[in-house]
């Protein structure tokens, strides 16, 4: 019996802090593991009202959005401190949320134009959406009930510019404008490429990089150039559905019979489908250098 008692000790003593002891350990003594480690802040986050939502797999960061606002919160050394001390987890998880809802409220509020002139970014919006952003943003009216509103995109975080913000920079609203332009168009020469592919006899192309910026891409002059080159300087009919969609395909092509109206049930169904940041449902083309609904 004696001997059948200590096995049996033994094998709970293997999962537990002592024989005789609870089958399971406290929770306060239970030691995460990074992932959980995230998963733990992640729901600390949402418990502030935050939106927060965690890399995927092993990346240890944390994604939190305040309307248009983005902050990415790093986790890699959070997680050295509280595997160095356990204990002090509470402590440490705290202090993330505390900083995240800082860097949410200062924003851009502390910087100066020339820190954030090579960041500025446009971003082509649909105007209902404007109306939910936790403040005004300055914005250029565009066509089909759209605006263009403009970022600072930096590496860990994405501000709306305000029209606060341009009169503390000294500047206006027409040169944010061209610098965010400049600055989309110099990342798409850089990292993107712009993609054709047959269709119907003709070519249909566009960018679907998926950063956010490819509707956008129609509103800058330079790369619809690029695609009139792809057309031998025929003019292009777009459609920009949802933020991550830009297609454009010859104007001749859309006038045959029957393609129109079928396009336009495409581009109206992929508006209405779009989950996360739907564009528009029309379609559009260039006069005189400005694009128009067509």
């Amino acid at each position: 019996m004696r001997i059948l008692t200590a096995l049996l000790c033994a094998l709970v003593l293997a999962l537990s802090a002592a024989c005789g002891g609870s089958d399971e350990p406290a929770s306060g003594d239970v030691v995460l593991e990074a992932t959980s480690f995230k998963e733990v802040v992640t729901a600390e986050l949402k418990k502030g009202d935050l939106e927060a939502e965690p890399a995927f797999g092993q990346v240890m960061e944390v994604s939190v959005t305040d309307g248009p606002n983005r902050v990415e919160v790093p986790l890699d050394e959070p997680f050295a401190d509280y595997e160095a001390d356990p204990s002090r987890r509470e402590e440490i998880v705290a202090g993330i949320v505390a900083e995240t809802q800082r860097r949410l409220d200062e924003g851009i509020d502390q910087a100066s134009f020339a820190d954030v002139k090579s960041d500025l970014m446009p971003v082509l919006k649909p105007r209902f959406e404007l109306r939910t952003f936790p403040e005004k943003p300055a914005a250029t009216p565009f066509p089909a009930d759209l605006a263009v509103v403009y970022g600072v995109d930096r590496e860990h975080d994405f501000t709306v510019v305000t029209p606060a913000d341009i009169r503390r920079w000294g500047t206006s609203l027409d040169e944010i404008h061209e610098i965010s332009l400049d600055n989309l168009l110099k990342q798409t020469n850089s990292d993107e490429k712009l993609l054709c592919e047959p269709s119907q006899g003709s070519e249909l192309c566009g960018w679907a990089s998926g950063d956010g910026y490819d509707a956008t891409r129609m509103i800058v002059p330079e790369l619809r150039r690029q695609i009139e080159r792809v057309y031998e300087g025929d003019p292009a009919l777009y459609a920009v559905p949802a933020e991550n969609i830009f297609v454009a395909l010859p104007l001749a092509l859309a006038a045959r019979p029957n393609t129109e109206t079928a396009l336009r049930t495409k581009v109206r169904q992929d508006f209405t489908m779009a989950e996360e940041r739907p564009v528009s449902p029309e379609l559009f083309v260039e006069r005189d250098g400005k694009l128009v609904v067509y």
